[in-house]
């Protein structure tokens, strides 16, 4: 397993996609009319929104970073460029890490814009440091990034497997979620980073026991598919 591959891989997906656009305008498209829904539809009290937008955000980033993390091995096989993958002097485990960083800097990349443009639209009643904020959906990001990346591979075979996606996805990720909800929502309400240090702990030992899980069996999944 080499850094220049996984780099290899992950600026070969970026190319492709920069020249495109076609997923990260989707994903942006996606999240920018929920943000509108939500906004239109809340007239609701501070209290309120402090309540549940950490929730609607993060079921924003998840259902968008579904739409994007889901083509990370499907457009390989529609581009007929699986076959290479499998063929050239890469390891299994450099282009399962080359994808998970390239889907990473694109949900990373949406982040970015969706979350001042939720702090804006839905007028929320930020108490605490947006930069902190940042850094705990990043991290959240972060394992959704390697979990889902994991996941889009192992199904890659399966039939309907744009429904088995979320079905297997959205149980497995439940305790990160759970973590990096509540993380979001303390950190944006005026906690600040000891308040969260039992999230930020769960959600990277999460990230460190399921990227351990994915390398030692990526191997044998894609020699599978």
């Amino acid at each position: 397993m080499k850094v220049r591959d996984i780099l290899t891989i992950t600026k070969k997906d970026l190319l492709l996609e920069f020249r495109s656009r076609e997923t990260l305008n989707s994903m942006l498209l996606f999240a920018l009319l929920a943000l509108m829904l939500m906004s239109f539809g809340t007239g609701a009290s501070d209290a309120v929104v402090r309540s549940v937008g950490a929730t609607f955000l993060w079921m924003v980033i998840i259902f968008v970073g579904m739409i994007g993390v889901f083509r990370a091995f499907t457009s390989e096989e529609e581009r007929g460029t699986l076959d290479g993958l499998r063929l050239a002097p890469i390891s299994a485990e450099s282009i399962l890490l080359g994808k998970i960083v390239y889907n990473f800097l694109l949900l990373f990349m949406v982040e970015l814009i969706i979350f001042p443009l939720f702090i804006v639209m839905l007028d929320y009643p930020l108490e605490g440091s947006f930069l902190m904020g940042l850094l705990v959906l990043t991290l959240g990001v972060a394992g959704f990034a390697v979990v889902s990346t994991a996941i889009s591979a192992l199904i890659l075979n399966a039939r309907a497997r744009e429904l088995l996606f979320p079905v297997i996805l959205l149980p497995i990720i439940f305790p990160l979620l759970s973590s990096a909800i509540h993380g979001l929502k303390t950190v944006l309400n005026g906690g600040g980073l000891l308040d969260v240090q039992k999230e930020c702990v769960v959600i990277t030992v999460y990230i460190i026991l399921f990227l351990t899980i994915s390398l030692l069996t990526f191997e044998y999944v894609i020699e599978a598919s």
